[in-house]
């Protein structure tokens, strides 16, 4: 087995756990290529006849049951690939014709034909049926669809089945949905937390037969809800496993009754399929969910040995199409599932102004990650000691996204008991995400909490380990406005440096006040000397008669950046076309009488602080800090502030973006005497000295030059690192060894930051 495949495997490894090794291997083998010849019939049918859409996918999933039902025997003789062997054989016969008539049959109830070619046929129903699908194949698209019957259906595992949703409804509408395939490992880290592992110590601990019966009667009316349900993978996997709950729990009930001497056998009661309850908005994967949910019915009562009918198909009717943020969501006991990924950044772009809007209007929180509405309502529609486990982007536990989804949880009665804090999604979404299960207004207080694995004390909503549940720093007023994010030009406002270099040369007016270089994250990054690329024209505040002054300029922003501002939704970008969309009015008051600031690059696995010239303008890229002393510059590139910033600020895909509001505004700096301050400045100093010499000498970045210091090389530039990050702790009254270690940093910052807000300390840093 390849390292890829693991998580659609992991069952094979259950021995680890205590439960029962599967070997899927070949399940999985056989759905992917029984899911590629299925797929690939349909983009042959969707390119000869686009107009009948909705038709070709009913034909879909009513051949897909036909399939996986006759290979289980719930259809007789396997009448489908006898019909599709008789098609290829007699070109004079039209599947419009046989295999229409077939599902006709099988939606039509009372007596079953006892002859021909649909003898014995059974009642389907369900609704699966209820419009039978009309569709007349060629004879290769019958041949296609051939070799999709001559699998061994009965090895398709439907948990994996989405694969289908993938391919039928390609790639560009699945992004649109949010929708993303999850691989039954993931899957588990949400219904194991969730649903079976309460369900199991509740097994486990009745000790009379009563109790068993009772707890027999509460499984009969558990009901789990997906209200974003896809092609019901997290459904299937949850009924499974709650079918293997409910074999154990009657082996309970025998085992008392015998205990007890009773005599007889209970009556045998089957787990309603109907108990699966979802929500989606796209119809066919709420087709879809329906079939892999009869199949997952079919395959349950096989692996248990049951004598319970599948047939008719049960109604599914509570999987149902629809926004779930706009229906009512049904009674659950559990709710779980994966809502579409959207950050909020693109939400306009993917569903329109007026359905943003709505969304605004409705929670009263602004435009958020598309998920953390979905985290809001699942907790919202919960019952008291009733649970919920969810996949979110991993904003939820980051900064303004965490106050309004898990910071709501628990502050309305939610206890997390079991998370990942930080995982990348596999497949074609390129996102990191956090699980999150929890319990609502708990009637005993949990005692156990898993976090990534391991057992933990607590879990607080930034997905750390706590025993507060919310951890939350106060902004510190010292630290207001002194910490910015660069302005964002919204437009083609750059030049290069020919362009630039003609424009200031030109003697009828002076453009150097408006032709400025431009800093962006790169450059702090990979230039040698930190310095800036690209040029940019900024007029700042400047009104169009103003602007006017700088003719050359203003004619390229009305060129390259009037069109696209003429059709921006913002009246005040479309009528001040020749200003940066965002100006960051802020950050140029705080440096306009400074030499100098310091700047950072935004987002990146390394903080890198660096000095700019006064007249350097910062890319959105960039963090200002509107300082100029080598002190402030010796603890910002501390790890003491590194250690807190890391904590403090949100993800970008896999890298750290720093937030000013979160990463430095509660940063709750040291209180150092003179001398104390000197050596901080004197070793910054030291070290962006010795740096530049290196990455100029060399031609190398600072990411190249800090990747060397990793692997022992410039042992100088590691020292001078070392000593600062100690007289930075010196600073704060810290051993040494602290220097080194991050999470006592955090904590020791934080125990500050308490003191500094309830006033047991005097705070004025700067």
């Amino acid at each position: 087995m390849d390292l890829v495949d693991l998580p659609d495997q992991y069952e094979v490894l259950n021995f680890l756990a205590g439960r029962t090794p599967q070997f899927l291997g070949g399940q999985q083998a056989v759905t992917r290529e029984a899911v590629n010849k299925i797929t690939s019939l349909y983009h042959l049918l969707e390119e000869r006849i686009p107009e009948d859409l909705d038709i070709l996918r009913d034909f879909l999933l009513q051949s897909v049951w036909c399939m996986f039902a006759e290979d289980l025997g719930q259809v007789p003789e396997h009448r489908f690939t006898v019909i599709l062997d008789d098609l290829i054989a007699d070109s004079r016969r039209s599947s419009g014709d046989d295999l229409y008539r077939l599902f006709e049959v099988l939606n039509t109830p009372g007596n079953r034909p006892e002859a021909g070619m649909y003898a014995r046929v059974p009642y389907a129903n369900g609704g699966l049926f209820e419009r039978p699908a009309s569709v007349t194949l060629n004879v290769d698209e019958l041949r296609l669809l051939r070799e999709a019957a001559d699998f061994d259906w009965r090895r398709v595992e439907p948990s994996i089945f989405g694969s289908l949703l993938e391919g039928a409804l390609g790639r560009e509408k699945q992004w649109a949905l949010g929708a993303h395939y999850t691989h039954e490992a993931d899957i588990q880290k949400v219904v194991q937390p969730t649903i079976v592992e309460p369900w199991t110590q509740r097994v486990e601990a009745v000790q009379t037969h009563r109790q068993a019966v009772q707890l027999q009667d509460e499984l009969m009316d558990y009901v789990v809800l997906d209200p974003a349900c896809g092609s019901g993978n997290f459904l299937y996997v949850a009924y499974r496993e709650l079918r293997r709950i409910e074999q154990r729990l009657r082996e309970r009930e025998q085992q008392l009754r015998e205990a007890e001497g009773r005599g007889g056998q209970a009556p045998i009661a089957f787990f309603p399929l109907q108990n699966m309850r979802g929500i989606e908005i796209d119809r066919f994967a709420v087709s879809l969910a329906r079939v892999t949910l009869w199949m997952g019915h079919k395959l349950s009562t096989l692996e248990l040995g049951l004598d319970e009918a599948t047939l008719p198909l049960a109604d599914l009717s509570g999987i149902r199409v629809g926004d779930a943020l706009r229906v009512s969501w049904p009674r659950a006991d559990a709710i779980v599932g994966n809502p579409p990924f959207h950050g909020s950044q693109n939400m306009r772009r993917e569903f329109g102004d007026d359905y943003v809007n709505w969304l605004d209007r409705r929670f009263g929180i602004g435009i958020k990650d598309y998920c953390v509405y979905w985290f809001r309502l699942a907790h919202d529609h919960l019952a008291d000691d009733h649970r919920a486990g969810l996949v979110g982007t991993n904003s939820i536990s980051q900064n303004r996204a965490r106050k309004v989804s898990l910071n709501y949880i628990a502050e309305n009665g939610g206890v997390i008991t079991d998370a990942v804090s930080r995982q990348k999604w596999p497949g074609a979404a390129v996102v990191n995400v956090s699980i999150v299960n929890w319990v609502k207004n708990p009637s005993g207080t949990p005692t156990e909490f898993m976090l990534d694995g391991s057992e933990v004390e607590g879990i607080s909503t930034r997905l750390g380990e706590s025993k507060l549940a919310i951890e939350e720093f106060e902004h510190l007023t010292a630290n207001a406005r002194r910490c910015f994010q660069g302005p964002i030009p919204g437009g083609n406002f750059y030049l290069s440096r020919k362009e630039a270099a003609e424009l200031l040369s030109d003697p009828t007016a002076p453009y150097a006040d408006v032709v400025v270089p431009y800093l962006n994250g790169d450059d702090i990054t990979e230039d040698p000397r930190q310095a800036p690329t690209r040029w940019v024209i900024d007029f700042d505040g400047r009104t169009l008669e103003q602007a006017m002054a700088y003719p050359a300029a203003l004619n390229l922003v009305r060129v390259r950046v009037k069109p696209e501002r003429d059709k921006n939704r913002r009246e005040t970008r479309r009528k001040r076309w020749w200003l940066f969309a965002e100006r960051a009015v802020g950050l140029r008051r705080a440096v306009t009488d400074l030499p100098r600031y310091i700047g950072l690059n935004r987002i990146g696995k390394r903080m890198l602080f660096v000095w700019c010239d006064a007249q350097v303008c910062p890319s959105d890229l960039v963090i200002v800090f509107a300082f100029d002393d080598d002190y402030t510059m010796g603890v910002l590139t501390s790890n003491v502030h590194r250690s807190w910033a890391l904590k403090e600020s949100s993800t970008l895909r896999v890298d750290p973006r720093y937030t000013p509001s979160s990463a430095f505004e509660t940063f709750p700096w040291p209180s150092p005497d003179e001398n104390a301050k000197q050596e901080i400045g004197d070793l910054a100093a030291a070290i962006i000295k010795r740096r530049q010499e290196i990455t100029v000498e060399r031609g190398i970045g600072l990411t190249d030059l800090y990747n060397e210091v990793d692997d022992g090389a410039w042992r100088d530039v590691a020292k001078l690192h070392s000593d600062l990050d100690a007289a930075v702790a010196q600073a704060y009254g810290w051993p040494r060894a602290v220097s080194e270690d991050p999470a006592a940093i955090v904590a020791r910052l934080a125990e500050r930051h308490a003191a500094i807000v309830a006033g047991e300390m005097p705070y004025d840093p700067f």
